[in-house]
Parts: structure tokens; C-alpha cells; sequence
């Protein structure tokens, strides 16, 4: 959490909304789904392979995002400012495109690279609203890694989907968007994620 947010905390609804936004951000989700998937695709090989998709998706972008705010060309880690986003997400879309290229021609698992392929997407759909609105990212990747693990792993990872009420109320709560951007979030992240791996053949 930033400096700006800790000024902005002042009741403890918007304590725990931050402590919530922080615990869920795009890239501390992804560094958990990604093993995840590994292991319900193909035990602790398919582990090994997900550290390759994370060095794409969740290292590289990380990187990018972290040298602009140490930079000061981003306000902060959560990329806040909509107008500060399109550089970031275009270089972490190419940076996830590169992954996807490599792990099929290294010949990953179905689903670790579907699900590379459905981060792409969701990514690349993402940054296209985010250019003239101000779409969840939050809420975009929850939904995804919802609906992943409820289609490979069903059973009680289904619950996972209980997660996306709480991380849009914290969103709400901090103002950060309204409702129709968290429920786009949503829409986006588990609509276009759910298509990827129907049309991979995923589970």
C-alpha cells in the first residue's frame, strides 16, 4: 500500500478494503494460480511448467511496473491512473505473448498454456476498454482464476468464486471504481477466460 492510500485509510471498512486490494493484486494472484493449475494439470511436472508461463506473466511485468513507480512515471504499483496504464499493460501483453510462444513450442501442458493464452486475452481485452475506461483489473483476474479452477479442478475450488464479491466490495469501498467497472472487471476476466479454455479443450 502506498503512502497516498495510507492517508486515504481512515475507517476500518477501508483498512480492510485496502488490506484486501493489496493481498489480491493482479500479479500476487497470478504467482498463486499459476502452481495451482501446474498441479491439477499435471502434478508436480506440470508445477515446473507454470514457473516458465510465471516468468512471462507475473516477473517480467512486475518488473516493468515496479521500475515506473520507482521512476515516478506511475503513481503507484496498482497502476491507479488510467491514463498511466496503456504503456505498462502493452509491454505486459508482449511480455505474456512471448510465453505463449515458448511454451507451445516447448510443448507445456494443454492447460498451462491456455491458460497462458487466456491471460493474453484477458489482457489484451482489458487494456483495450481500459484506454478510454476504467476497467477492475482486480476483479478481471479473480474472476479468471475463479473460473480456472472451478473448470480444472471442480469440487471445492468452486468456492473460489466467493472471493470476487469480496475484492469488489474492496474496490468499491477505496473508490478506486464503481460498480459497472467492477462487474465489467468480472465480465472480462471470467467471460473471456472460460471461452479461451472451452475452445483449448480445457479440462
Amino acid at each position: 500500500m502506498t503512502t497516498a492510500d495510507a492517508a486515504e485509510v481512515t475507517t476500518p471498512a477501508r483498512r480492510v478494503a485496502a488490506r484486501v486490494t493489496t493481498a489480491t493484486s493482479p500479479t500476487l494472484l497470478l504467482a498463486v494460480l499459476y502452481p495451482i493449475v501446474g498441479a491439477l494439470a499435471a502434478g508436480p511436472v506440470g508445477v515446473a511448467w507454470s514457473l516458465v508461463g510465471m516468468l512471462f506473466t507475473v516477473a517480467i511485468p512486475a518488473f516493468i511496473v515496479d521500475r515506473g513507480v520507482r521512476s515516478g512515471r506511475y503513481t503507484d504499483h496498482h497502476l491507479r491512473e488510467r491514463e498511466q496504464r496503456a504503456v505498462p499493460l502493452g509491454l505486459a501483453a508482449a511480455s505474456v505473448a512471448l510465453g505463449v510462444v515458448v511454451l507451445l513450442v516447448a510443448g507445456a501442458p494443454r492447460p498451462i498454456s491456455a491458460l497462458q493464452i487466456a491471460v493474453l486475452a484477458t489482457l489484451a481485452v482489458a487494456t483495450a476498454i481500459t484506454l478510454v475506461w476504467k476497467v477492475s483489473f482486480h476483479v478481471a483476474v479473480v474472476g479468471a482464476a475463479a473460473a480456472v479452477l472451478t473448470l480444472l479442478g471442480g469440487g471445492w475450488w468452486a468456492l473460489s468464486w466467493l472471493a470476487v464479491p469480496v475484492v469488489g466490495w474492496a474496490r468499491l469501498v477505496l473508490r478506486a471504481h464503481t460498480v459497472t467497472q467492477v462487474v465489467a472487471g468480472l465480465v472480462v476476466g471470467a467471460g473471456v477466460t472460460t471461452a479461451v479454455l472451452a475452445l483449448a479443450g480445457v479440462p
